[in-house]
């Protein structure tokens, strides 16, 4: 499994998710609203509100609670994703999913409630449902404006984190410790100008170089210093 396989696993459940979500709510407010009282009149129309805007609403949090990770994961395999953009998106998502929550088990009930109270409760309900013609046009415009902004992404520059197979760590952490120990005890030697280097294998795709080799000793040798700079307690010795 590597970057490119996440990135098409991660992109195809965003996709699906979202349009999920966005085409719910342009079904239901172009499609069924529209028509549905005036088809099944007023009785039988609220008895099938009632059944629709719980799960209607369920659906669109399902989706935000799925499109949000699957988001998430194309910056963890592609560096080139992380950007404040992808924070923006992330909160928008959390947002409207929210929003649905709310919706479905706040809204909903209220709306039932001050329909259940006939004429005394018409004016609470005309606002309740004011609300939640809002709350849907609101979440329809976000859904839509994170679709134009994965349509505008970039194509990917890197071929993604590339992570070690278990025999390649291995020789990777085995090299370092060996390293590490002859860097302790002063027997690294250090190549000549010119001098050939060894040759790599073809297979192993994290070589230790000559850049990697100077970054750890002079990590190291900064360690030391600041060790050596620290204050100690009256009677230490300097030297472990």
């Amino acid at each position: 499994m590597n970057a490119r396989f996440l990135l098409v696993l991660f992109d195809s459940v965003y996709l699906l998710a979202l349009t999920a979500w966005v085409g719910s709510i342009l079904f239901f407010s172009f499609g069924i609203a529209p028509i549905l009282f005036k088809v099944l009149g007023a009785e039988a129309g609220g008895r099938f509100a009632r059944a629709l805007f719980p799960r209607y609403y369920a659906w669109g949090a399902i989706s935000g609670a799925i499109a949000l990770p699957a988001m998430v994961g194309v910056p963890l395999s592609f560096p080139e994703y992380r950007r404040p953009s992808v924070g923006v998106q992330a909160l928008v998502i959390l947002a409207g999913t929210l929003m649905m929550l709310y919706a479905g088990n706040s809204l909903v009930p209220a709306i039932n409630a001050a329909r259940d109270a006939g004429p005394a409760g018409q004016a609470r309900f005309d606002r309740l449902h004011r609300r939640s013609v809002r709350l849907n046009a609101l979440v329809l415009a976000l859904g839509l404006g994170l679709l134009v902004a994965f349509v505008n992404r970039p194509a990917p520059r890197t071929s993604g984190i590339q992570e070690m197979t278990p025999a390649e760590r291995a020789r990777y952490e085995e090299r370092m410790g060996r390293m590490i120990e002859e860097i302790e005890s002063g027997r690294r030697a250090v190549p000549e100008h010119g001098a050939p280097k060894a040759k790599r294998s073809d297979s192993d795709r994290f070589p230790i170089d000559d850049a990697a080799v100077k970054e750890l000793e002079d990590l190291y040798e900064a360690n030391r210093r600041r060790e050596a700079e620290r204050p100690r307690p009256r009677g230490a010795s300097a030297h472990p």
